[in-house]
């Protein structure tokens, strides 16, 4: 059996007792050996002892592969043109980013072998092994790896659609403790892109398009990788990516490739994608990486910024980065700035956009003038050592640079202990508890769009249940209690599994992996699910990478889920109402391209009349073994909240007591104001749960009638909840009353969704331009409540949907025939 820890050939013990790793071979503890010293001391030290070509070593990252076995000169999982041996020995490049790896044992004593290779250089520098995203579904060569034997997790999209800072912090957590056991000490994450263009393929790795969920998130998703505040021997450190937001991608291309090196702002929202950076710098973080994109047509502090790629741009990375944010940590460009990358036959060019007309000595000095440290994806320290050679860049720059590497090699502890247990690599990676907490996020993660009607739900999936799928294994069928059918027509439900449409391209290196393009589905996919639908209810299960087009399958579907990474077993979890599903919408889901055609790259929430709304929340689904036994906490509160809702709309408001909603909530009322504390408070969340289920259903209802009409003539059937309705809002005119928070956020919420819905049908030309598209939000939300108070008073009088129908039609510029001034004429 392998060793669990190598032998340190550099171990010694100082006279005073100190154990130190004798780097240099000299005999001495020298001051960066030191274990005792600050960081500060031995960082210094080192600078000063280090040669030119082992300084430009340090400002390198490449990918380096990883072999079978674990063995250094063993056999490669992808080969690439030079070794591990080819890296480290020869041109003392000592950051490594892996792509596959093999087993936890493996990949632990590949680690250690490593390490001994780095102690033999001249000042024995310990190598940071880094890695992108690895916990989840997503195979992508250049973004992320499929979990492996590591637990699996849903997406970054999937945090984000739980927003959840605790569960992020215990994904995190979980990912570092995998990690340190193999030896990954650097995460090339997290993503703080802002996801506003519906079309990047990026969107995946993101939280989504909510710049503030983006925000606190990433803060909970550096906590947990850290282990607290501050790097130390028992962080992975992070790499924040991709300064100052790479979301707003022209056409939702992305820019790897020569076609999507353009980033517009349009919307001048470049701050709001700032954002979740100026909060991850405020907080502290030890490297950033600056986007590929270039910016078009971007002025910032009344400046117009050089269209040139991010991590060439001296104004983005020096004058606002490093001088306006105070940034002082590493900045490491994105990979192949400089040089073509190859794999499998296939090329990409340096992603040089904007300035491709120059040498790669000068692409390299540009990027160093720009204020980066570090350049990925590169391995030819030999570009920075004629560069200072010729008098082209000063030695302070490199000094700087190399300082701000060194430092976080030493606060992880690499230069006292680099080494990993190749035992506990076997014994933490996958364990079960991590496995369990990945797979119930997956399945919370997830968003029941739709659980079919109220009065006959296709949701859940009833104990023994005859399944047709084609996508769903039978063993998951089985250990979840249902019995896989041989054939559609004996099926008592048809589980379809898909994934979010795109255009399958191929020409550039790692082309193929980055699912780009049209959102719409095949006429191939609609006809099967028609299909089916005639044989048996359908659930279709869409994993959402990005938005798709889903407002066509609705009329085939009895019930739809969406999800952003998830295993058979975690699927069923939700479908048989094992685990409640209670994600959020992390983006818009648009109607049609042409809507997202339309829309500005930069701007969250700007397709004209979108489907589904970002924060819409997942239907409930009935827990298989009857709510009294399971419903706990949360799950109690949601099932008090549907009851309630129910018996005032179908009972009234003024006929509803505590009485009726406690007897049919199986509790009695102080059971039931257990939750709540008051009755006033529960009827507050009934309202707040009214809206969330009345933007659920009524979005998905066919047509693009504006929601505003839609809501007016939804309300007039529910007259027990105007009620309801209008009694809380004459009652939070007093500030105390726990109604008043709840109208202040509704009132902004709304008048911020109609504004967003005008706003994207003038750029169109469905609604006149010369009105203000918050003053027409403030009259029409101003006239619905109106309305809904006269109604209550004498409803034969007022009617309610015609009044807001015709109001939109005065202010969109479209009055009805009888009231156009030509009648009909043309003149």
């Amino acid at each position: 059996m392998t060793t669990t820890y190598p032998a340190d050939p550099t171990a010694r013990m100082h006279t005073d007792g100190t154990v130190y790793r004798d780097l240099n071979g000299n005999g001495v503890m020298d001051p960066y050996e030191d274990p005792r010293r600050s960081i500060d001391e031995r960082v210094d030290d080192l600078v000063r002892r280090l040669s030119l070509r082992e300084k430009a070593g340090l400002m390198f990252q490449t990918v380096v592969p990883v072999t079978v076995d674990g063995e250094l000169d063993g056999r490669a999982i992808s080969p690439r043109s030079l070794s591990a041996r080819d890296l480290v020995a020869d041109r003392q490049i000592t950051h490594l980013n892996v792509h596959q790896i093999p087993a936890p044992r493996a990949m632990a004593h590949w680690v250690n072998q490593i390490q001994l290779l780095a102690a033999e250089s001249p000042h024995g520098i310990p190598v940071t092994i880094s890695s992108d995203p690895r916990h989840s579904f997503t195979e992508n060569l250049g973004a992320s790896f499929s979990a492996g034997d590591l637990s699996a997790w849903p997406e970054p999209l999937g945090l984000g659609a739980l927003a959840d800072e605790q569960a992020v912090r215990e994904f995190a957590d979980i990912a570092r403790r995998e990690y340190l056991a193999l030896g990954i000490r650097m995460a090339l994450h997290p993503t703080l892109d802002v996801a506003t263009e519906p079309r990047w393929p990026r969107q995946y790795s993101t939280f989504g398009q909510n710049a503030e969920i983006v925000s606190r998130l990433g803060l909970a998703y550096l906590d947990g990788f850290e282990a607290g505040q501050g790097v130390t021997a028992e962080s992975v450190a992070c790499m924040a990516k991709h300064f100052p937001g790479g979301g707003p991608q022209r056409g939702g291309e992305d820019p790897h490739f020569p076609y999507g090196k353009e980033q517009d702002y349009p919307g001048g929202q470049f701050e709001y994608h700032l954002a979740p950076f100026r909060r991850a710098i405020e907080r502290g973080v030890s490297a950033i990486m600056p986007g590929y994109g270039v910016p078009i047509g971007l002025e910032y502090a009344g400046e117009r910024i050089e269209e040139v790629a991010f991590g060439f741009n001296r104004q983005i990375i020096t004058g606002l980065l490093r001088e306006e944010l105070g940034y002082d940590g590493v900045i490491c460009t994105d990979w192949g700035l400089v040089t073509e990358s190859k794999i499998g036959g296939k090329t990409l060019p340096p992603r040089s956009w904007g300035v491709e007309h120059l040498t790669e000595p000068e692409r390299v000095r540009r990027i160093i003038e720009a204020g980066c440290d570090q350049l990925g994806g590169e391995d030819d320290p030999e570009l920075i050592v004629s560069l200072v050679e010729s008098g082209q860049v000063p030695i302070s720059a490199i000094d700087r640079s190399v300082r701000r590497l060194l430092e976080v090699k030493f606060q992880l502890g690499l230069f006292d202990d680099p080494f990993v247990d190749e035992d506990t690599a076997e014994q933490i990676v996958g364990m079960a508890d991590f496995d369990k907490a990945g797979r119930r996020a997956q399945s919370r993660s997830m968003i029941v769009l739709s659980a079919g009607r109220r009065s006959a739900p296709a949701l859940p999936l009833a104990k023994g249940f005859a399944v047709y799928s084609e996508e769903v294994s039978a063993g998951a069928l089985v250990d979840s209690g249902l019995r896989p059918a041989d054939n559609p027509d004996d099926a008592d439900v048809i589980v379809v599994r898909t994934k979010a449409p795109f255009e399958p391209r191929d020409t550039y290196m790692l082309e193929a992996s980055f699912h780009a393009g049209s959102l719409e589905f095949s006429p191939e996919f609609e006809h099967r699910l028609r299909e089916y639908r005639a044989l048996a209810p359908v659930i279709l299960a869409v994993r959402l990478d990005r938005p798709a087009i889903l407002e066509p399958l609705i009329p085939h579907c009895s019930a739809l889920v969406a999800e952003f990474g998830a295993s058979d077993a975690a699927l069923l979890d939700v479908l048989t109402g094992q685990v409640p599903a209670e994600g959020k919408l992390p983006f818009d889901v648009p109607r049609s391209m042409a809507a997202i055609e339309t829309s500005r790259p930069d701007a969250a929430g700007d397709t004209v009349r979108p489907l589904l709304l970002e924060g819409q929340a997942s239907a409930p689904i009935a827990r298989r073994a009857g709510r009294r036994i399971y419903a706990q906490g949360r799950e109690s509160r949601e099932m008090i909240l549907e009851t309630a809702l129910a018996v005032i709309e179908r009972k009234g408001y003024s006929t509803t007591s505590l009485r009726d909603i406690a007897s049919e909530a199986g509790m009695t009322q102080a059971g039931l104001l257990h939750h709540f504390g008051t009755k006033e408070n529960l009827l507050v969340e009934v309202l707040r749960q009214r809206d969330i289920v009345d933007r659920r259903d009524l979005a998905l209802l066919p047509g693009d009638e504006p929601m505003t009409i839609r809501t007016a003539r939804h309300n007039v059937t529910v007259p027990g909840l105007i009620h309801l309705y209008v009694s809380l809002e004459a009652a939070a005119v007093d500030p105390e009353h726990p109604a008043h928070e709840f109208f202040l956020e509704r009132e902004r919420d709304v008048l911020a969704a109609v504004r967003r819905d005008v706003e994207a049908r003038q750029r169109v030309g469905d609604f006149r331009v010369d009105v203000d598209p918050a003053m027409v939000a403030r009259v029409l939300v101003a006239a619905s409540d109106g309305l809904q108070t006269a109604w209550e008073i004498d409803r034969d009088a007022v009617d309610l949907p015609g009044t807001i129908e015709w109001l939109w039609n005065q202010l969109a510029g479209t009055p009805s025939a009888n009231e156009n001034p030509h009648n009909g004429e043309v003149g």
